[in-house]
């Protein structure tokens, strides 16, 4: 390939890959749910008298899970009896953030004779957004995303991250409202933490931003003319 016409196409790859991370800039959740999974997410209106029953039911749920372990840790050892898989090496934020999203169902069970519309609160099995679905005695469809922070005014591009993937777009089956609920922790010993807060956020009009990721696979990327060394040892090979 000539010089000037490399030059032309790689301008060209440039300008596009800064047109499409320009257009995918601060944009509001609700248009790339919209545009990716093709079902409608409806805000909390504050005003609504049924909105405002979900709220109160929320609160009575989540608060239930919040006194409990503001008063009790969150232990490795309490997570690998209640949770059981996985278990990770390590017993850090994200790891109390898998507990509370695999636990905080039962305090519906729990709270079901207090709470006035939600019929159901169940966890979506599959991985990725998002990480439960409520369903209200109206049919209406509340998914919630769940995480735990110790540090709410620090923050990085994947505090919070959706990718309309393959899981998602099976989790995402009905219009719906589409809300956060973040649990703030503070680790009181080692691999101790309690539940010191909590907030629940409407996603709709969360702007986001996307980050590019371009990938292969092994097929691609152990291709022979790849490969500039390769050495294959047999067992008890000696130096």
């Amino acid at each position: 390939m000539k010089d000037n016409e490399l030059t032309r196409r790689m301008n060209n790859y440039e300008r596009i890959i800064k047109d499409i991370l320009g257009v995918f800039s601060k944009m509001e959740f609700h248009v790339i749910v919209e545009s990716t999974i093709h079902k409608k997410i409806i805000s909390i209106d504050k005003e609504n008298k049924i909105d405002k029953l979900l709220l109160q039911d929320i609160l009575t749920i989540v608060n239930d899970f919040a006194i409990e372990y503001n008063q009790a840790p969150i232990t490795f050892d309490l997570y690998k009896k209640l949770v059981k898989s996985p278990k990770p090496i390590s017993f850090r934020n994200n790891e109390v953030g898998v507990f509370a999203d695999k636990i905080i169902p039962k305090f519906f069970q729990r709270n079901k004779d207090k709470v006035k519309i939600i019929k159901s609160f169940e966890r979506l099995s599959l991985n990725g957004y998002p990480d439960e679905v409520i369903i209200d005695n109206y049919g209406r469809t509340t998914y919630l995303e769940v995480k735990t922070t110790s540090r709410r005014n620090v923050g990085s591009p994947r505090d919070f991250f959706f990718s309309p993937l393959k899981n998602s777009k099976k989790k995402i089956t009905d219009d719906g409202r589409h809300l956060l609920l973040c649990f703030d922790i503070n680790e009181q010993r080692e691999k101790e933490f309690v539940v010191v807060g909590w907030c629940l956020i409407d996603l709709f009009g969360v702007k986001v931003s996307m980050k590019p990721e371009f990938n292969t696979d092994n097929l691609e990327l152990y291709k022979k003319e790849n490969i500039l060394l390769e050495v294959k040892l047999k067992k008890g090979e000696k130096k």
